[in-house]
């Protein structure tokens, strides 16, 4: 599902860049762009790190994301 609609970046994406690490939205935004421009999706994005931070989740590295590299 699209949680970020200005970059278009999924659910999984987002799944991705807390499996590499991401614990907050400013670092989401650095690595894979959502959250970046207008915020709206900043709750969201939120409730994704926070369910899956919580739940000691890694997260997949499929390699089928858009995440900018580090």
């Amino acid at each position: 599902m699209i949680v970020c609609h200005c970059e278009g970046v999924n659910d999984h994406t987002i799944r991705e860049a807390v499996g590499r690490g991401a614990r907050c939205p400013e670092t989401v935004a650095a690595l894979c762009g959502a959250g970046a421009l207008c915020g709206g999706c900043r709750p969201a994005i939120e409730d994704v790190v926070d369910r899956m931070t919580a739940a000691g989740e890694h997260g997949g590295q499929s390699g089928r994301g858009r995440l900018r590299s580090a």
